[in-house]
Order: C-alpha cells, then sequence, then structure tokens
C-alpha cells in the first residue's frame, strides 16, 4: 500500500527555496551595508574639496562660520478653536451626569517635573521636589494646552509644542516626604539579600493663576540660558 517515491533529478532542488529565503532575509542587512560604505567614501572622497565645505558650514579655506543672523526658531505656533461637542453615546447618556467632567472648567496641562499635569486655577497639588523656599512664587511656563472662556463660550488653545505667552503661576506651600517604598534584591544561590526602605521628595503647592500673556512680553526674573542670538 506504500507507493514508491519518484527519485529526483536534482537532489537540491528542495534546498534552494531554502537558501533563496535565508538570501532574502540577508539582502537588508546587506543592502544598509553597503549604502553606509557608499556615504563614507562620498564624504571621504569629497572632504577637501567645495562641496564637504559647503556640507559643513565653511568657507574656501576650510574654517567654519558662525552666523550671527536670528535663526529660524518654531516659535508662535499655536492653534486656537472653539470647543467641540462630542459625538452623542447613548451607551453611557444615563450614567453620564454621574462621572465626573472637565466640560465647564477652566484648565491648563502643563509640563513639570517631566510629566503633563492638568491644573485649575485655586487647586492643590503634589509633584515632585521643586527648589525653592516654602512661600515663594513660581511661575511655569511650559504650557501644553489651555482652556479659557471668553463671554459666553471657551476656547481651546494647542500648543505646538508649546502654547507662547501662557504660564502659570504657583506658590510653594511645603515640601515633604511621600510614602514607604520598599525596596528588596536577592540573588539566589549567592547569599545575597538586602532590603531597605526609601521616601520620595514631594513639593506641595497652589495654584494662583492660569494667564495667556502676549508672546513679546519678557520674561521675569533671570533666564539661564540665552533664547535668541547673542549681542555682539
Amino acid at each position: 500500500w506504500l507507493k514508491p517515491t519518484l527519485a529526483l533529478k536534482d537532489p537540491t532542488a528542495r534546498r534552494k527555496p531554502l537558501k533563496r529565503l535565508a538570501m532574502a532575509r540577508r539582502r537588508p542587512c546587506v543592502a544598509a551595508f553597503a549604502a553606509s560604505l557608499c556615504g563614507v567614501a562620498l564624504l571621504l572622497a569629497g572632504r577637501d574639496g567645495p562641496t564637504f565645505a559647503a556640507l559643513a558650514g565653511a568657507d574656501s579655506r576650510g574654517k567654519v562660520q558662525m552666523s550671527t543672523e536670528p535663526s529660524a526658531v518654531a516659535a508662535r505656533a499655536y492653534s486656537t478653536a472653539p470647543v467641540a461637542e462630542p459625538p452623542e453615546d447613548l451607551m453611557t447618556i444615563k450614567q453620564r451626569h454621574l462621572a465626573p467632567s472637565a466640560e465647564h472648567m477652566e484648565y491648563a496641562v502643563v509640563e513639570y517635573s517631566g510629566r503633563q499635569h492638568m491644573v485649575v486655577e485655586g487647586g492643590m497639588y503634589e509633584t515632585y521636589f521643586i527648589r525653592a523656599v516654602p512661600g515663594s512664587k513660581v511661575r511655569l511656563n511650559r504650557v501644553l494646552l489651555l482652556k479659557q472662556k471668553k463671554s459666553d463660550e471657551f476656547e481651546v488653545s494647542v500648543g505646538q509644542p508649546l502654547v507662547d505667552g501662557a504660564y502659570v503661576e504657583i506658590t510653594i506651600l511645603e515640601h515633604l516626604k511621600g510614602e514607604d517604598q520598599i525596596i528588596f534584591k536577592h540573588k539566589k544561590k549567592k547569599h545575597y539579600m538586602k532590603r531597605w526602605i526609601v521616601n520620595q521628595k514631594l513639593t506641595r503647592f497652589r495654584v494662583d493663576k492660569i494667564a495667556l500673556g502676549s508672546p513679546d512680553e519678557p520674561l521675569e526674573g533671570r533666564t539661564p540660558f540665552p533664547l535668541g542670538p547673542t549681542p555682539q
């Protein structure tokens, strides 16, 4: 009942598809490596010529010239639009009035301590340690989104990435420690086990004002880094 198998003319015929598949997998790496070699060769070939000097921003003598003209900075790039009405959802229409909503609130999404937070005027919040004396006022100017009420309608300003001229003034209330965090380290078969408790430093503050000023208004205080071309 077993049928004899026919002998193949080419014994390596079954291995060809596998070999082609393996070569196809290697081709992207080989192509990328060849492209990188070509790029390095072109750079080395034109290093002494005017092409490389132009690309590097150098003059004919090979010295790099620093431009004193103001560069194009992506500033004052944000859009303002009225609040859009969400589509009607019949599945949650009965429970919608029970859920907390920010539909009739003025708020701002500000970035501090490396995170994005939604704050409202008059609210108290806790964040990672802010190096400031309790009682001092701090201005947060990295506002990503701002919702304000003008006349009878709300307007939303979306930054790209920041809303120019918008800021949040806060008052530092106190510095405190967070909850205990247990850190446990163990290595099996090494007689190594450590356990200790750490506390995160926190800062509690109050939001005094959320405002949208003029983008050309100078910032109060000392600027640690120049925001434009250095005057000669």
